[in-house]
């Protein structure tokens, strides 16, 4: 594993991930606000990934209508042309009692090595290239258990209650409430054609696709202790029997069977097992 840092003074973040996007058979980007600046620095990195036929995802923030509406026309546009591409929002939390979806996170797999990016940058011109920055950038083998871990972060990020994808309908009103709040910010906010126009996306909301949580998408500890679970009722002491199993993937790990309780509460957060009771676990047959 290589661990380097990047500042956008001595290394900008763009120079550090664009070999490994023009490389990446997948891609995933958790930011909490991507601008069609950031988009452009890495159109043609994307349209090739696309053309080899990697995936590629989005799981963009929308809170205080900071995302940009053209960017989510491209991607949406990108998606309709090409199933690879998947592009996922995150409600905003400026009307809503919801928390704030905050992360940076670059995550870059060619099947043999993941390149990582944690740190302070959102998509966008400046967090890519002219901001002063602070990110860790990981490149790891694939079977290390770090990439294991940003994987199930991003999992948990991705299949939540308040992630839908949006269609065109949905971003054009986007566009109307981020061109009245970008035009007069917090005074917009109070007024109450604001307040609807907001409600109005929230209803809309409800009825958009949400990303499905199914074993094959899961990734590392997820996706081999996913694979032990039994159809029906178990119990965590059902798990730990595989704790020798476990560790010839991960060897370097000293608490297995804590790692695994922490994986249970993973999957239940992510909608693939229920949790009725202490120590208790159901896991039902999908479709």
């Amino acid at each position: 594993m290589n661990v380097s840092f990047t500042d956008n003074i001595t290394l900008t973040l763009l120079d550090a991930i664009k070999p490994a996007i023009l490389s990446a058979r997948e891609l995933k980007f958790a930011v909490a606000f991507m601008k069609y600046s950031g988009y452009v620095l890495i159109e043609q990195e994307l349209k090739a990934c696309l053309e080899k036929n990697a995936r590629i995802e989005f799981l963009l923030g929308l809170d205080f209508q900071t995302t940009e509406p053209k960017v989510l026309k491209i991607l949406n546009k990108l998606s309709l042309d090409n199933s690879q591409l998947k592009c996922y929002c995150f409600r905003d939390a400026s009307f809503k009692d919801t928390s704030i979806y905050h992360p940076k996170l670059y995550l870059l797999n060619n099947e043999k090595e993941v390149v990582i990016s944690l740190g302070s940058s959102n998509l966008t011109e400046g967090g890519l290239r002219d901001n002063i920055e602070a990110n860790v950038v990981i490149k790891a083998d694939i079977k290390e258990e770090v990439v294991s871990d940003i994987y199930g972060i991003y999992n948990r990020f991705k299949f939540q209650q308040y992630r839908f994808e949006p269609d065109t309908k949905y971003i054009d009103n986007y566009e109307e409430a981020y061109n009245r709040i970008r035009k007069r910010n917090i005074e917009a906010l109070r007024e109450e054609s604001t307040k609807k126009l907001l409600e109005r996306l929230i209803d809309q909301e409800k009825d958009l696709p949400k990303p499905i949580s199914i074993g094959p998408e899961l990734f590392g500890w997820q996706k081999i202790v996913y694979e032990k679970l039994p159809l029906g009722k178990f119990r965590t002491r059902d798990i730990y029997r595989f704790e020798d199993e476990f560790r010839k993937y991960y060897p370097g790990n000293r608490n297995i069977c804590a790692k695994i309780r922490q994986i249970l509460q993973q999957l239940r957060d992510m909608g693939l097992i229920e949790n009725p009771g202490r120590d208790s676990w159901v896991r039902h047959a999908r479709r």
